[in-house]
């Protein structure tokens, strides 16, 4: 800020410290809530004159939650404007801007120029950068605080520095405008089942590169258990190991196969969410293999089959002819009927 300027900047917070003089002096002492309001005023009017500024800012709030007024609004604006804090100023300059145009005789026109300036200034100076977030369901904060989203046009705008302090929340968009004050700031991203980015950087005022923040998934756990020893375990195809076993995987579906011999197959398909651990018991029930699968049912089938077929040739086959009868010398041969 120029001397002149600095100057200027200060000429017109003695003028509204004057106002709000005028405003404070007419508190009465039964007054309540309001004069509380008054007192918390005139409180920040000494502490802004004594360049306390956080004192001051406190105090100006305190008058501000029990009586909104366009001129407590730009006290507090000029406030976070010499602690450096430019959204928040901005915010507040808007704020008083917006009160003053419905209720005119709550601001004077050369604060009103002024706060406009401000507003218009800070337009220029503030940090402004493009960001693509991936996923968009991820909660973005700056320095601790979620953002606050404005749109302009068709693009959103999240400014920082805005909210309480608190748990970052997702953007409107995957892509968006990030506005924040020039320095350094942390920006925190985060996602249930993805791994947390946090990401250090200094800004400069003015329009900046864009600044992409993707999140990687957490892989997934998988626990088998089995309820006989020695069973292997598959899975998609896979030999894992011998169950109790772990397996590790990205995010997904999975047929998972525990198998011992002389033990019925288990099979099961799975999902696993990511960064999720999940138990599967594999229950192993001995094999009932049917009569006809056994081998020594079909030996000795076998052996049956045989000795029926011998005994059916048996029964079943013709006689044998007789031996041909010798007539001896004679050549005689008698043939049975």
């Amino acid at each position: 800020m120029s001397a002149l300027r600095r100057l200027l900047f200060f000429s017109l917070l003695v003028v509204a410290l004057v106002a709000s003089a005028r405003v404070a002096g007419a508190a009465e002492p039964d007054e309540d809530p309001t004069a509380l309001a008054r007192a918390e005023y005139a409180r920040g009017n000494d502490l802004a004159r004594a360049m306390q500024w956080g004192e001051a800012l406190g105090a100006f709030e305190a008058s501000l939650r029990v009586r909104p007024h366009a001129l407590t609004l730009y006290n507090v604006g000029v406030c976070e404007r010499v602690l450096g804090r430019a959204t928040r100023a901005r915010e507040r300059f808007r704020e008083a801007l917006a009160r003053a145009e419905a209720d005119p005789s709550e601001l004077a026109p050369s604060l009103r120029e002024e706060a406009a300036g401000f507003v218009a200034e800070y337009g220029r100076l503030l940090a402004r950068v493009p960001v693509k977030l991936s996923p968009s369901s991820a909660g973005l904060a700056v320095d601790g605080r979620p953002l606050r989203e404005r749109r302009e046009g068709q693009r959103y705008v999240l400014e920082a520095g805005l909210e309480p302090p608190g748990m970052g929340r997702p953007p409107p968009s995957d892509s968006f405008d990030l506005e924040l004050d020039p320095g350094t700031h942390v920006i925190t991203v985060s996602r249930p089942g993805y791994r947390d980015v946090v990401v250090t950087r200094d800004f400069a005022g003015g329009p900046g590169p864009t600044l992409e923040l993707a999140l990687a998934r957490l892989p997934a756990t998988l626990h088998v258990s089995a309820s006989r020893p020695n069973a292997l375990v598959r899975v998609d195809a896979v030999d894992v190991g011998l169950a109790p076993v772990d397996v590790v995987r990205p995010p997904g579906s999975y047929r998972v196969v525990v198998s011992r011999e002389g033990y019925t197959t288990f099979i099961n398909d799975v999902t696993l969410a990511p960064g999720a651990e999940t138990a599967l018991r594999a229950e192993l029930s001995v094999e009932r293999v049917p009569l006809t699968k056994r081998w020594w049912f079909w030996t000795a089938a076998a052996v049956v089959l045989a000795g029926a077929a011998v005994a059916t040739y048996a029964v079943t086959r013709e006689p044998p002819a007789p031996a041909p009868y010798d007539g001896g010398t004679a050549g005689w041969v008698v043939e049975g009927r």
